[in-house]
């Protein structure tokens, strides 16, 4: 009697496991046919790991489904040394699509634990990311117009890589990188090549943004808002004026006053030159016409570099598709500034752009503290948006 028990046992674990890898067999053969008969699907499913693994979910089911990457720190001939860059990649000898990534001013490290994910991240929905580090925007806190040709060198490195697709690279940046990926990717060396550029939280006139932070105000549409400028903004502001300064003891001079918040004498304040002295009363602040006013008496050579970083300029030599995300709340660059881009954009009549706006970062950081509705909301803008980005690596 056990016996037969036993086997009837048998007999039914041994038909429902038949079943059971029936049933699996057709929902891959469901799964393969719906990815064979529409394409999008494999992006929209690589998308959504995408978002989840690089929002502030407790959820994180991408590295389920996708191999592992290898991050490697590279070195890359530039016009006068040798550059530094991180290229994250999965090791199975297939060409993929590209990005180059540049985070700015002020910008993490590359062991920060945001970066290294955000690289994961993109290596595992099908990019090769290559993160370019600048020492000197990124740990001395200032804006160094050469980085605009050094990203251009950084593309051209990128592009010859045996495991890239060069039919398939784009560039992304964040807050100034973002601005600095839209002028150099206009560059008449590369702009062919680039497949599409993808700017987050970036400003759109360098000489513009200058006179808000100097007066304390941010542009909303047609009019000027009161704006407590973010401190890492005003350390990028302080800096870039201080060193315009024609002498070391000047530099010195508003260093002690507007670095240190040391004690500085009228006598020293008073002996400032001429470019000193104006880098001296926009530090002190003053209202939006004065500030103009004041900006426009710099040195010739240092208003070119600013209108050199700004896309403003350089939106007529365009030729890739253009995507731009801010972050409404953004308290280091005011949304207002991608707005006026989008403006421009709208204005020339050019067709190939998205504008996302979002509520789920702290300037281009997933740290906002929300709750569930608004994450869900945001994380849809933030899938639509990414969609298109990891379209072009499918």
């Amino acid at each position: 009697m056990l016996k037969r028990v036993c086997y009837a046992i048998t007999r039914f674990f041994g038909r429902l496991t038949y079943r059971v890898y029936a049933v699996l067999g057709l929902l891959l053969l469901m799964v393969v046919v719906l990815f064979t008969v529409f394409p999008q699907l494999p992006t929209g499913f690589h998308t959504a790991l995408f978002v989840t693994q690089v929002l502030n979910i407790p959820v994180k089911p991408q590295a389920w489904f996708t191999q592992t990457p290898v991050r490697e720190e590279i070195t890359f001939q530039r016009a006068d040394a040798e550059g530094q860059a991180d290229i994250y990649y999965i090791p199975d000898g297939k060409r993929r699509a590209a990005l180059l990534v540049f985070l700015g001013a002020n910008a993490a490290g590359r062991d920060d634990r945001d970066v290294v994910n955000f690289g994961n991240a993109l290596a595992r929905a099908g990019y090769v990311p290559m993160f370019s580090w600048s020492p000197t925007m990124g740990l001395q806190n200032n804006v160094d117009p050469a980085e605009v040709e050094n990203l251009v060198w950084a593309f051209q490195h990128l592009h010859r890589q045996d495991y890239v697709d060069p039919d398939r690279i784009g560039m992304a940046g964040f807050s100034v990188g973002g601005s600095f990926i839209m002028v150099a990717a206009a560059d008449p060396r590369i702009r062919d090549d680039v497949t599409f550029v993808n700017a987050f939280g970036a400003y759109y006139d360098a000489r513009d943004f200058f006179v808000q932070i100097a007066s304390s105000t941010k542009r909303s549409g047609d009019t000027l808002e009161h704006w407590d400028v973010d401190r890492l903004t005003r350390r990028v502001f302080v800096n870039e004026l201080i060193e315009v300064a024609p002498t070391a003891e000047e530099r010195d001079i508003l260093a002690r006053r507007f670095v240190d918040n040391a004690q500085v004498t009228q006598a020293e304040l008073d002996g400032l030159s001429g470019t000193a002295d104006l880098s001296r009363r926009l530090l002190d602040g003053t209202d939006p016409q004065e500030a103009e006013r004041l900006l426009n008496e710099m040195p010739p050579d240092f208003l070119e570099e600013l209108d050199g970083i700004s896309p403003r300029n350089h939106i007529d030599n365009y030729r890739n598709r253009l995507l731009i995300m801010h972050d409404i709340g953004d308290p280091l660059i005011p949304v207002g500034e991608s707005r006026r881009l989008v403006d421009s954009l709208e204005s020339q009549g050019r067709p190939d752009w998205r504008y996302t706006e979002t509520e789920i970062f702290e300037h281009v950081r997933p740290d906002a503290d929300l709750q569930l509705w608004p994450l869900v909301k945001g994380a849809a803008k933030l899938y639509a948006h990414m969609y298109g980005v990891l379209r072009m690596a499918g």
